[in-house]
């Protein structure tokens, strides 16, 4: 054990003193954010400041002030079409819009045809949404008005239906649940495990790749077994994933704290403004919103969703994490690697997959096979906790994956033994089998 704790010690500190790791540690929730925020700034500032005319030829004349889409300017224009496909392309317009005469007598007609619209590049999905969408929505009015029904009896006649979810304790208490919420926090905490298994798997490998090409491994191993090398390893690398990811919660919580307070420093000035000028319907509605999302994260049982994932977290990445080890060890180059490196990553990208049809059914058949299986329970059972799941289910998931990631520590740790020391050797499944039965 001491000479495990050594191996994890060395391998902890080495990565954690590089500039490196402080400096994508510290700077990565400071970056993502400016760069998400400054990406959505100038786009919408570009959508802003820019104005390309989109030349519309109605000959139905039903169209006129119905189009106002951000970024462009509508221009209606006469004559014949064939003369405006060329005068927009001549005159660098971005676009022509054609409208045909309409005929709007038969107001039973739904299918209008015969728009069109021309450009020299494509325009975004948007954009053409935007338009069909005016288009839509003014023929709608026309043939509301030539039915002669009054359009706030047709607006009453909808209904909004708020359909409140909640969860049935043991006890019999209920307590209220969002289904959207769970959605999201389900697939960002199983992202996160797919995407930790990636990046500090690959780690792994390397870095027993590297002391294995340079000879390194030779002197540690005169002194340190080779699966307690494999075991210090996989835990370091292992700890300083976690290290980095507490760093990360931490600043994220401490940013959050510190702009709440200052948001909240002017609220009383903020809120008596919004008070002058902002009616007293809106500022009911803004209050409702307010607490609407203060109940929807409420709703979410956080501590449960924490520890789960923690253990979830470790789990995989003690699976995954020996068998990137002993690929790592039998191999001497990547491109070697690649060939076993398949089959790690089948199950990998099978739960990231299957992922989407399990927040859909987080019951269903699949999403509880999947959540079972040591290879796939880390993400699919992350995706499923959220919704809730039957405290047996959770239990025994827990027991496989356990077992999971001890077999998977047995078998690469008699791989690695081998491994480790062969130089030169064409490795295929079969000497990996061998390897696997040798005794040493």
């Amino acid at each position: 054990m001491k000479q495990i704790f050594l191996v994890l010690k060395r391998e902890y500190l080495t990565r954690v003193k590089k500039k490196s790791f402080l400096i994508a540690t510290i700077l990565t929730p400071l970056i993502l954010p400016a760069i998400i925020f400054g990406v959505a700034y100038f786009a919408i500032k570009d959508k802003d400041s820019r104005h390309e005319e989109i030349r519309v030829l109605d000959e139905s004349g039903y169209f006129q002030e119905v189009f106002n889409i951000s970024g462009y300017d509508f221009n209606f224009v006469s004559g014949t079409l064939e003369e405006q496909k060329t005068d927009f392309k001549n005159e660098g317009a971005f676009g022509l819009l054609y409208i045909p005469a309409l005929d709007l007598s038969d107001i039973s007609v739904t299918n209008f045809t015969g728009f069109e619209f021309y450009s020299e590049t494509n325009p975004s999905f948007r954009t053409m949404g935007s338009i069909r969408g005016a288009i839509e929505g003014r023929i709608k009015d026309l043939k509301l008005q030539r039915s002669g029904l009054d359009a706030e009896v047709i607006n009453n006649l909808q209904a909004n239906v708020n359909l409140n979810t909640f969860n049935i304790t043991e006890t019999g208490e209920a307590t209220e649940s969002n289904s959207g919420l769970s959605y999201a926090v389900g697939y960002g905490m199983g992202f996160l495990i797919y995407m930790f298994i990636f990046v500090y798997g690959s780690q792994i490998m390397q870095s027993v790749l590297d002391e294995k090409t340079s000879r390194i491994v030779e002197v540690i191993v005169s002194s340190v077994r080779p699966f307690q090398l494999m075991m210090g390893k996989v835990l370091g690398v292992g700890a300083v994933g976690v290290t980095q990811l507490l760093i990360w919660i931490v600043l994220i919580g401490g940013l959050s704290t510190v702009g709440l307070s200052v948001l909240s420093g002017g609220n009383e000035v903020m809120m008596e403004a919004a008070t002058q000028q902002m009616p007293q319907e809106a500022m009911t509605q803004q209050q409702e919103m307010a607490a609407n999302i203060q109940g929807m994260i409420a709703s979410v049982p956080v501590l449960k969703i924490l520890l789960c994932f923690l253990f979830f977290f470790l789990g995989a990445y003690l699976l995954y994490g020996a068998l990137y080890a002993a690929v790592g060890s039998a191999v001497d180059s990547l491109q070697d690697a690649q060939q076993f490196m398949f089959p790690i990553i089948i199950p990998i990208i099978v739960s990231i997959m299957s992922m989407f049809f399990v927040l859909e059914d987080p019951n269903g058949g699949l999403a509880v096979t999947l959540s079972m299986i040591p290879f796939t329970s880390p993400v699919i059972m992350m995706a499923r906790i959220p919704f809730g799941v039957p405290d047996w289910q959770l239990a025994l998931s827990m027991v496989l994956l356990v077992a999971g990631f001890v077999g998977t520590i047995y078998v690469a740790g008699r791989i690695y033994r081998i491994g480790i020391l062969m130089y030169g050797v064409k490795v295929n499944w079969k000497i990996m089998k061998k390897w696997f039965t040798m005794k040493v």
